[in-house]
């Protein structure tokens, strides 16, 4: 890689780690002041029993989706086209979005579970609406040798596109 590719793909690595390392201990910070009993000034937010189960669903789906989106977007033909086309910084700046939509989504679902233990007290929404923040935020956790190795493949002849047929396949 051209040492100004490397710079970049450092520093945008490097914002993605961060984001990452705070949003991480956000949500932990959220399940500590969960336990300790701090609570967002919500008792006029008069919600129907049905919410509760109805934001679980919505954490649900958020947790999955963004497995989902996170596969969708780095696909290995999805992330050639993008290195094709706008070359490696281009793929570059495609793997911190998606690393830090990813956070956004994880963000949601911490701040959900502390808006489903500020209104119904039960400390273990937090909790568990934490555990999937985090599993999500370590799924999408950025490895800076894995986007190295993706930014070096695409430069290379077949590109990620040969890397992601099947092994022992032949043409």
């Amino acid at each position: 890689m051209a040492e100004t590719n490397d710079a970049e793909l450092t520093r945008r690595h490097r914002a993605a780690s961060l984001a990452m390392q705070v949003l991480i201990t956000i949500s932990l910070l959220l399940v500590v002041l969960a336990y300790a009993g701090v609570r967002l000034p919500l008792e006029s937010l008069q919600l129907p029993p049905a919410a509760y189960g109805s934001l679980w669903i919505v954490i649900l789906f958020l947790g999955l989706g963004a497995i989902a989106f996170r596969r969708w977007r780095f696909n290995a033909i999805r992330l050639q086209d993008v290195a094709d086309l706008g070359g490696p910084s281009a793929l570059v700046s495609t793997l911190q979005t998606t690393t830090l939509l990813l956070a956004a989504l994880a963000a949601l679902i911490a701040i959900l579970g502390f808006v489903l233990y500020s209104v119904w007290r039960e400390p273990t929404d937090m909790l568990k609406a934490g555990v999937v923040a985090v599993a999500v935020l370590l799924y999408a956790y950025p490895g800076r040798s894995a986007w190295r190795k993706v930014v070096e493949a695409s430069q290379q002849p077949g590109g990620l596109k040969g890397a992601a047929e099947p092994k022992g396949t032949t043409a």
